[in-house]
């Protein structure tokens, strides 16, 4: 619902998508810290039945820094109403879901409330882009 002073003004200026970009950059940085702390420890350990079997997730680590890097940016980015920032914002965040969910083995708890918030962002940005007839 529109304050009345919002009423006459241009969509650019009062409806912006603010909580999908507070959770788009939440869920990034979550991204960027859970990667660093990956980086800083050792490897996973797998246990099975026939041993124990190192797992080294360091390039994975580093797909999560980069893709919760982008995922921050486009956030804010997208906070900024910006006419492409919605659609650069959804694909970041369709990605980082994506990177996410091939993590959900190792980190199952953090991965699911992560991909929660991300999909709760995409659509939010879907209804905004939606509510204003911007295709782009």
């Amino acid at each position: 619902m529109r304050s009345p002073e919002a009423i006459g003004t241009a969509p650019d200026q009062t409806d912006r998508p603010l909580l999908a970009g507070g959770l788009l950059v939440a869920t990034g940085l979550a991204d960027v810290l859970s990667a660093y702390g990956t980086l800083r420890s050792g490897p996973f350990v797998v246990l099975s039945e026939g041993g124990l079997y190192p797992v080294d997730v360091t390039g994975w680590a580093w797909l999560h820094l980069a893709v919760g890097t982008a995922l921050a940016l486009a956030g804010l980015a997208a906070v900024t109403g910006r006419r492409g920032a919605t659609t650069v914002a959804i694909g970041c965040a369709v990605l980082a879901l994506a990177v996410n969910l091939l993590m959900l083995p190792y980190a199952p708890i953090r991965v699911l409330l992560v991909a929660a918030l991300d999909a709760a962002a995409i659509r939010l940005l879907l209804r905004h882009r939606r509510a204003t007839g911007r295709a782009v």
